[in-house]
């Protein structure tokens, strides 16, 4: 009896909830409990607390990427201009002068990206200004081309800069950047080193250059060609000896980098 009363009961139910609009009665004593109301969101609010590891983190991503779009963007105007102030008249002394100016835009491109590998710091003022300063002074041989004497003046203040920066560079670069390996900390000062006494000696040799072309009028593109070699030769030098440094320092760490590779 008590089954078939149980099932009377479920079928009644099966019924019920079959019908539109039924909903089922709740408990006498039921209620809902409210929630905690959800914190608005302030303007502004940051999406990842600072910490060491978070600060360390984005110096590295940031420092290295910034440099290259730097130098990436002004020699993206120099080249421009030198395109455009090439082909107005066009000579051997301003065909020679052309390609040695394109040359120094990827000397400069280069070695920032070596540096990038080798070294990570936290950016200041002066590492913001560098790029620009170095970067920049290859923009106006473009309007000099075919003149020996303006040309090779400016290239010389150029490699003066460079020297500066590698100084700079030399003087903040303490062995933290090795950790224990000061060995590599001593290769590359002295790659700097080695750097730095090439730049000074082809400002001297292009600066003579430009300085007797000055005197000398009637040699005008003797000069220019000879200081456009000096360039050349010094772009050669720095290139041959950053390219054995890195490959030294990269040995010293056991990654295989050979010169040239």
């Amino acid at each position: 009896m008590a089954t078939e009363t149980t099932d009377l009961t479920r079928t009644r139910r099966r019924r019920r909830a079959a019908r539109p609009g039924y909903a089922p009665s709740s408990p006498r004593h039921s209620y809902e409990i409210p929630g905690e109301p959800a914190a608005p969101v302030a303007r502004g609010q940051a999406i990842q607390a600072l910490t060491r590891d978070v600060l360390i983190r984005r110096s590295l991503e940031v420092s290295p990427n910034g440099f290259i779009t730097i130098v990436s963007i002004i020699q993206g105007v120099a080249l421009a201009l030198l395109a455009e102030n090439t082909f107005e008249n066009p000579n051997l002394l301003v065909a020679v002068q052309s390609i040695t100016l394109v040359l120094i835009f990827v000397c400069v491109f280069y070695w920032y990206l070596t540096l990038s590998v080798l070294l990570r710091w936290a950016p200041s003022f002066l590492d913001c200004f560098l790029p620009f300063a170095i970067a920049g002074l290859e923009i106006p041989p473009a309007f000099f081309l075919g003149d020996a004497r303006a040309w090779n003046l400016w290239l010389a203040m150029f490699w003066s800069g460079v020297a500066v920066g590698l100084w700079i560079t030399k003087k903040w670069s303490p062995p933290s950047h090795f950790g224990e390996a000061r060995e590599a900390h001593r290769l590359l000062h002295d790659l700097l080193r080695r750097l730095q006494m090439t730049a000074g000696v082809g400002a001297l040799a292009v600066g003579f250059c430009g300085i007797f072309a000055y005197l000398d009028w009637t040699h005008q593109q003797f000069w220019g060609l000879l200081g456009a070699a000096t360039v050349l030769g010094t772009i050669a030098v720095v290139v041959l000896s950053t390219e054995h440094g890195a490959a030294r320092i990269h040995e010293h760490f056991g990654v295989s980098r050979p010169p040239f590779n």
